[in-house]
């Protein structure tokens, strides 16, 4: 007989990072130990999420309820330390602050920030903006690579300042003051948010402010949680994370805390993926019309097998004008800047399509395999495989 081992998952379905982990969780069950899995309503969900209602079973009835491991959010230290008795196996997502001497999931610092400022800096923009949380340590995180970036390409963030502290105001209540701050920001601004739940409020307010989404204010979510972006309007673009893959190793780490095999990792790192570009930052954010016109040529032709002589004749001008052009606006070559897009595409594709490296080549602009993994390997420093492996963990 099978010894199965009991294990709460303290995760909800509502949102796409969540989901995600439940994926990567169950995937680990399925070909590693065949546990018994318990979930309850996500606490985190019930303001105040400090709180746990007293009806319902909580992590300090753990080992009365014969649990074996947890996986859950969790707010803060103080809260680890009253929730989960000493030693317990646990894996934990923490919300307000880091949780030191635990197994927990949290993001390398700068890289989702990061991703978005170059997201941004690729299109053109000049001028940036920042949204987030001003409680939740994973905003201030994602904050600071947002302006290490931007400051070190020569420019400065506006900052979202909110009315009071973020965890004690109703939405009706901060509203009208994002409104009033997003009307503030100068024109063609690159706003990165925090995450798409708060990149829904930020659409939300901007109906009030009255700037038009993307050509005066282009806002970029995180989590890419198709059903906030898709209902948005226009859609939201967004970074994509790892969340399945963090799932599965949270799962693995687990496991290793229970059978007492060997100590687990103390942090399982988050990372982003790519930037799922929909219609909110659909936009180039460039004055220069020979360097809008090649670059809108180049993106058209993200499919194509494309050279720079291709863009030159559709921008009816000489190279030589062309690259000084280019390199003044984009501060890159017209080369660099069609293997980007190539590689930008075929980015995506390993991760939303199952199909070969041979057919995701063909279909990135790419004329054999041989030179997508080399080019590939160059820009994202990882082999296309290992992209694949690592962001979707196609293997157990």
């Amino acid at each position: 007989m099978v010894d199965s081992r009991r294990v709460l998952l303290m995760l909800g379905c509502s949102r796409a990072s969540e989901r995600g982990m439940l994926r990567g969780i169950v995937r680990y069950c399925r070909f590693h130990r065949p546990w018994i899995l318990f979930r309850e309503p996500p606490f985190y969900r019930r303001p105040p999420y400090h709180v746990f209602p007293t009806d319902t079973r909580t992590p300090t009835q753990l080992r009365d309820q014969h649990i074996d491991g947890i996986i859950t959010f969790i707010a803060n230290q103080a809260q680890l330390e009253t929730l989960i008795p000493h030693g317990f196996p646990s894996v934990v997502l923490p919300i307000e602050e880091k949780t030191p001497g635990c197994c927990s999931i949290v993001e390398k610092a700068g890289t989702v920030g990061q991703m978005a400022a170059e997201h941004f800096l690729d299109r053109g923009f000049t001028r940036f903006a920042f949204c987030g949380y001003d409680h939740m340590f994973w905003s201030r995180i994602r904050q600071e690579g947002f302006v290490r970036r931007v400051t070190q390409a020569g420019f400065t963030v506006h900052l979202y300042e909110p009315p009071g502290p973020s965890n004690c105001l109703t939405w009706e209540a901060e509203q009208i003051s994002m409104a009033e701050w997003l009307a503030s920001l100068p024109k063609s601004v690159g706003l990165m948010v925090c995450n798409d739940d708060r990149a829904q409020q930020v659409v939300e307010a901007n109906k009030i402010a009255q700037r038009r989404i993307p050509d005066e204010i282009a806002i970029l979510g995180v989590d890419d949680d198709d059903m906030i972006c898709e209902l948005t309007h226009p859609p939201l673009s967004s970074i994509a994370m790892n969340f399945e893959e963090a799932g599965y190793e949270a799962a693995a780490q687990l496991d290793r805390q229970m059978t007492s095999r060997r100590p687990p990792r103390k942090e399982i790192r988050l990372r982003p993926t790519y930037v799922h570009t929909r219609q909110s930052t659909d936009v180039l954010a460039v004055e220069d019309p020979i360097v809008i016109k090649a670059l809108r040529f180049i993106r058209s032709r993200a499919a194509e097998v494309l050279s720079v002589d291709d863009v030159v004749e559709a921008t009816s001008t000489s190279r030589r004008l062309l690259e000084r052009h280019f390199k003044d606006v984009v501060g890159t070559s017209v080369y660099q800047e069609i293997q980007r897009t190539h590689i930008e595409r075929a980015c995506r594709m390993l991760v939303e399509t199952s199909w070969s490296l041979t057919e995701i080549a063909g279909r990135c602009g790419f004329s054999n395999p041989v030179h997508f993994s080399i080019a590939f390997k160059r820009h994202v420093h990882t082999t296309p495989q290992q992209h694949r492996r690592r962001s979707v963990n196609l293997l157990p």
